[in-house]
């Protein structure tokens, strides 16, 4: 049994599936805004996004769409990532402070809901004022 409910760009579909995290998801404005899709009864939601997407590599689960990229200018230990305004289909996973780069940042993190494999992290705080844009925001490695 499925469930669709539009809402402009993004059709979400309820399957029966094991949950990385006991979140629910939190919408705002009509539009999916945060990404942990877990329902009651073990149901995971997944979002369906149309227009130019970024997928998870392994399970092709849509993680978010091109036009949410806040900067293209980041690296992590394994090359290329983007730093993203907003993803779906993702479990947040433990806060852990991390030096990078550019200073001290707490982050955390997520993980695709469809196979479990790590897809990049969550800014949670950074210690710098001229790093505090990427607070809320989300990097996908690429």
């Amino acid at each position: 049994m499925s469930l669709l409910f539009e809402n402009g760009r993004s059709v979400v579909k309820a399957a029966w599936a094991l949950a990385i995290s006991p979140k629910v998801a939190q919408l705002s404005r009509g539009k999916t805004s945060f990404s942990d899709f877990q329902g009651k009864e073990g149901r995971l939601f997944v979002v369906s996004l149309e227009g130019k997407i970024y997928s998870c590599k392994y399970c092709q689960t849509h993680l978010a769409l091109c036009e949410d990229i806040f900067s293209k200018s980041f690296h992590c230990r394994r090359g290329k990532a983007y730093l993203f305004n907003k993803v779906v289909n993702v479990s947040v996973g433990e806060k852990e402070e991390r030096m990078m780069m550019t200073g001290m940042h707490i982050v955390a993190h997520i993980f695709c809901v469809g196979c479990g494999s790590i897809v990049g992290w969550k800014y949670e705080s950074a210690n710098e004022k001229g790093q505090k844009y990427k607070e809320g925001k989300f990097i996908l490695e690429v």
